[in-house]
Formats: C-alpha cells, structure tokens, sequence
C-alpha cells in the first residue's frame, strides 16, 4: 500500500530521459550562440561540442542505448536535410558545364583510392578500408546546408559545394551498398543472396524515391507547398517516404536524395522546400549534429584513431587536388578551387548512418570500422564547420554581417 505522502518525489531524483535532452539542447544553444559571438565560429560547432560532452566520451547522460532509440529521428533529420539538398542538385546546369561532373567524379574518385591506399598501408583489414573508403566519399550534406543558411553563402563555389556533395554522398550510397555484397557473401556464402542484396536496396530505394518525387510534383501542382497548412501535407509526404524505406528495409538516405534531384529535373518550376521548414528544420539540425557526436567512446581512439589519421589527411588531400584538377576548365579561379576543396572536407551524420546501416546487417562485423570511422567524424565534425567558414570567406561569399 502506498503512503499517504506519496504524492512527494521519490528521493534521490531521477530525472527521465526528457530532461536531458532538453538540458542538452539548452546547453547546445546557448554554446552554439557564444561559439557565434566571441569567436565567430559556426554554432554547428558548438553543437557538436555539447553532443561529445553529453554523450558516453563525456558525462554519459545520452547513453548508446538513446541514440539507438533516436534512430527514426537521425533518419527523419537527415532525410529532409538530403530532400532539399537533392532539389538543389540542376542537371541541366550540370548538362551546359560538363566539366562539374568530371570535378565530382575526380574527387570523389581520388578519395575512395587514397584512402584505401593509406588504411591498407596502415594494416587495416582490406573489407574495412573498402567500406571505409566508400563512406569517405560524402561530404556532410547536413553541415553543407546548414553553414549555407547559417553563412547566407551565395555564389560559384557554393553553388558547386552544394552540387558536387550532393553527388558524392549518391556515389558513397551506391558504393557502399555494393561493397555491402561482398560483405554479403563473405558472411553467408550464397551468391545469388549476394547479387540480390545491392541490387534490392538500390533498385528499391530508386522506386521509392520516384513515387516520391511524382507525389510531391502532384502535390505542387495542386496547392502551394509555401502555405504553412498545406506544408503540414507535403512533410507528412516525405515522413510516409521514410516510413515506407523503413519498413521494405530500403535506403533512406539514397530515397530521399534521389527524390529530391528527380523533383528539381522533372518539375518545370522546381522551387518545391517551403521556408516553413526554417525554424522545425533547424531545431531537428541541432538534434542531429548533437546525436551524432555521443556514440563517440574515447577507447575508439585506442582501436581506430591512427587510421582515422591517416582518412582525414587522405581525403582532404584527395578533395582538394581532385577539385584543382578541373577548376581552371570548369571556371574557376585557383583560389575559388582551393576553396571549394577545403569546402568538401565535412563529416557528419551521413557517414554516421552509413555505419550503422552497415552493423545492422552485419552485426559481428569487424568493430574497428566504427571506432575508425567515429574517431573522423569527431575531428571533421569539430573542425569542419571552421574550414568551409574560412573557405567561404576567401572567396567572399560569405553572407553574414
């Protein structure tokens, strides 16, 4: 039988999940903004800050087992942000300048070789460096949109940072999902299981993503997605996309950036994102870069952090040359080139998923590509807002007062 004062807090408290994340949240906020202030460092960096120190490397206060609950908001978060960033990707832009697309594709190239070469070179198992490889490819797409909104970044290298991570986080899906395979029949043996499982979750992901792109063009043509009650709809439409790439156990990530692209070239007049997405987008922004960083341990630099060394040394060099490469034939001056490749460096949640989609179809597989990939992503999440501020502001495009 309960006391009669039971209506009283049991002591010690324990406060619920819920008032750590609105704690972590406040904090985040309020770091980001000072991070602003006194340093003028993009507030993503303070975001990421507080996400390390709530998370198991710091105070443990959102423990693995959150962030694998939050697993549906990480993919929500990122799903939007990869939406609108695939409705900036103009093909035809791409078309009349031919040279963007041997940009992207150098770069991009360049990355998965280096390293590979590098992690190889380092002992890593060749199965880890391959998927590895793979993943580094991607610049953060959520960063990049984010510090363009932040930045009020406008002009030829921001329009070309926006284009060219848009196409390497496409290649880093599809490369990723076909090493997957491989992955596939080492673990089970069955060759036509192996064939089957990239085929599947490409052909698949595609399928959902031009249903997808077709409802929203619908959708456009019938009510204006910039009214703040039919937005309500067309949100509701891309959370039904990833609800459905859920549950066939598809792509999210390649769903919603192939349907956002598919909108922005089928559409006559391609303007879809409402601006009511700002303020939700942003809040689920600050959710995501702080999610991100708390699956971070501190043993994973004891496991993965001299390879995760030589990945961030690799692929910025690899970015930066494969974009020089093309910069002087696709127009750009050398300083707009250097800027551009530095621009690339970001790694964020992207890479984060592409790992943990990895580990859910694989969970005995080998945990050094975690501890490898967390330990990058740290240091690229903490210093590469910094970078594209400062690429930004070489080139004067910079928007911000």
């Amino acid at each position: 039988m309960k006391s009669a004062f039971s209506f009283f807090p049991s002591w010690p408290l324990q406060p619920d999940g819920i008032f750590w994340a609105g704690l972590a949240l406040l904090a985040a906020g309020l770091v980001g903004e000072l991070c602003y202030r006194a340093w003028r460092l993009p507030r993503i960096s303070g975001y990421a800050i507080i996400g390390l120190i709530a998370g198991s490397a710091g105070f443990g206060v959102i423990g693995l087992e959150t962030t694998d609950a939050a697993r549906p908001l990480l993919d929500v978060a990122l799903g939007l942000l990869l939406f609108e960033l695939g409705s900036r990707l103009d093909l035809r832009w791409i078309r009349r300048n031919s040279w963007i697309i041997l940009s992207s594709l150098a770069e991009a190239t360049l990355t998965f070789v280096l390293v590979l070469v590098v992690l190889l070179f380092l002992s890593v198992p060749a199965m880890v460096a391959i998927v590895v490889a793979s993943i580094a490819m991607a610049t953060s797409p959520a960063m990049v949109i984010q510090l363009k909104t932040e930045l009020r970044a406008e002009g030829q290298v921001t329009q070309r940072l926006l284009t060219l991570t848009a196409l390497n986080s496409m290649y880093a899906v599809v490369i990723e999902k076909l090493a997957s395979g491989w992955l596939h029949q080492e673990i089970y043996g069955n060759v036509f299981a192996t064939i089957l499982q990239p085929l599947y979750l490409l052909v698949g992901s595609i399928v959902v993503a031009y249903v997808l792109a077709r409802a929203c063009t619908l959708f456009y043509r019938h009510l204006s997605p910039q009214d703040e009650h039919s937005f309500v709809a067309l949100f509701g439409l891309v959370l039904l996309a990833i609800a459905v790439a859920h549950l066939l156990k598809l792509s999210t990530i390649l769903s919603l950036l192939a349907a956002g692209i598919i909108v922005k070239n089928l559409e006559a007049r391609p303007q879809l994102w409402p601006t009511h997405f700002g303020t939700a987008g942003w809040l689920l922004t600050v959710i995501l870069f702080v999610l991100t960083m708390t699956t971070f341990e501190w043993h994973d630099i004891l496991v993965g952090g001299v390879a995760a060394a030589g990945l961030i040394v690799a692929r910025f060099v690899a970015k930066l040359v494969g974009v020089l490469i093309f910069a002087k034939p696709s127009g750009l001056e050398w300083k707009q080139g250097i800027a551009l490749g530095v621009a690339l460096t970001p790694m964020s949640a992207l890479a984060l998923l592409l790992v943990e989609d990895t580990y859910d179809l694989y969970p005995s597989f080998d945990p050094r590509l975690r501890a490898i990939m967390m330990c990058a992503i740290v240091v690229l999440q903490l210093i590469g807002p910094w970078l594209v501020y400062r690429a930004l502001a070489l080139v004067g495009e910079r928007g911000e007062k």
